[in-house]
């Protein structure tokens, strides 16, 4: 039996001390027969799946959410990222997609928890430079104001830590993301700096021989304009391939000229 499926089972019956030998499904139809009775709608389960670790294989997420659909027509909201999601779990013709991006400046300069750590950035010059880098993620400006409210003594103190953070974020992408890409994403890498852009359409990778392979933390798929587009995952990444930074020295280098 699929793990995640009974797993599911197990939350909506409530009986945990069972092992996955045991079959659920009847008891799990009958405590939803009394869901829909009493309720009149099908509930919904929420699947979170965590980062696909590389070298390992993708959790069986995609015949889980047939199953639970299927077999027990419950909703399933999958809460994940394109990177943990295995390919087949997006080419059903059934699901619908809610795509949560990169946030603009303004906006994530808007989160009322990031407040000080905008207002220093702003008053530094160093906001621009910032958002360069991180992006518009809430998660890593909240790493870098962790970093900054730790810090504690002068100005340039400050400003020493968040420069040293930044280029940990770089030194990340260089090492983790792009040093573990495979070999064919290597040759995506290597398009890329020849042809100068950090967007390249889908088909212009494939009149290349290349296709994108997954899982992938170097590149992403996005849909521009009505059409498939591959650019870097991370701003972080994008930065490493423009510049085509390859080691440490080159991220330091890289970082100094930012912080001028």
């Amino acid at each position: 039996m699929n793990v995640i499926v009974w797993k599911v089972m197990r939350e909506i019956t409530n009986i945990r001390f069972l092992s996955v030998d045991f079959d659920l499904t009847g008891i799990t139809r009958r405590v939803l027969f009394f869901y829909r009775l009493f309720f009149r709608s099908n509930p919904a389960v929420v699947i979170s799946v965590p980062e696909h670790q590389v070298g390992k294989k993708y959790l069986h997420i995609t015949a889980a959410v047939r199953n639970l659909a299927d077999n027990f027509h419950l909703r399933v909201i999958v809460d994940s990222s394109s990177y943990s999601n295995p390919p087949g779990l997006m080419s059903t013709i059934r699901e619908s997609v809610l795509s949560v991006d990169f946030m603009e400046k303004n906006v994530v300069e808007s989160i009322p928890e990031l407040k000080e750590l905008i207002d220093f950035l702003k008053c530094n010059k160093l906001d621009q430079v910032v958002y360069n880098v991180l992006g518009g993620s809430p998660s890593e400006y909240i790493n870098l104001r962790d970093v900054f409210e730790f810090t504690t003594g002068t100005t340039e103190m400050k400003i020493l830590s968040i420069k040293e953070h930044i280029k940990f974020v770089l030194i990340d992408a260089l090492y983790n993301k792009i040093g573990e890409a495979s070999p064919n994403t290597e040759k995506i890498i290597a398009l890329f700096r020849q042809i100068g852009k950090l967007a390249i359409p889908n088909m212009e990778l494939n009149t290349n021989g290349i296709l994108l392979d997954y899982p992938n933390t170097v590149f992403r798929q996005v849909t521009t304009d009505s059409r498939y587009t591959i650019e870097p995952a991370t701003p972080a990444v994008g930065l490493i391939i423009e510049h085509s930074i390859i080691d440490e020295n080159d991220v330091g280098k890289y970082v100094d000229n930012l912080f001028e």
